[in-house]
């Protein structure tokens, strides 16, 4: 990220974010990058599996998820969030929109991300205007 200046968006203003990546390097950038594009809170999970323990508790406004993670990845998370007869939570939660911020470029995963439904799909390295771009695209 550096020393890029990010301009907070009012789209984006009073949002929730949960941000599910193995890496807390990752999850600690992405949660000053979001807090700084407006949104009041935001959340960490290391993996799909910790990220639907959180989804029990609570709802969120968007996910930004990895997809190469250990023991679930985001695949597997958002087919388990999508499928309606295993979810323990409420069906507003399971269409919570789901962003990928990943570093796989698989032809694979960017199908399946699409037949999930998920809303849009960045690839690492993190680029904050970008992030920002199809945030704002995704909220208005």
């Amino acid at each position: 990220m550096g020393d890029i200046e990010i301009r907070p968006s009012g789209v984006l203003r009073g949002r929730t974010a949960l941000v599910v990546d193995d890496q807390e390097i990752i999850r600690k950038m992405l949660e000053k990058l979001l807090l700084s594009l407006g949104f009041t809170e935001v959340l960490q999970a290391q993996d799909g599996s910790d990220a639907l323990k959180m989804l029990d508790r609570r709802a969120f406004d968007v996910i930004v998820c990895d997809i190469n993670m250990d023991p679930m990845g985001g695949i597997d998370f958002v087919r388990t969030l999508r499928d309606g007869a295993n979810i323990r939570f409420d069906a507003k939660r399971a269409r919570t929109p789901v962003l990928f911020l990943t570093g796989s470029a698989e032809k694979d995963h960017i199908l399946s991300a699409k037949g999930l439904g998920v809303k849009d799909y960045l690839l690492k390295p993190i680029d904050p205007e970008k992030l920002r771009a199809r945030l704002v695209k995704m909220f208005s």
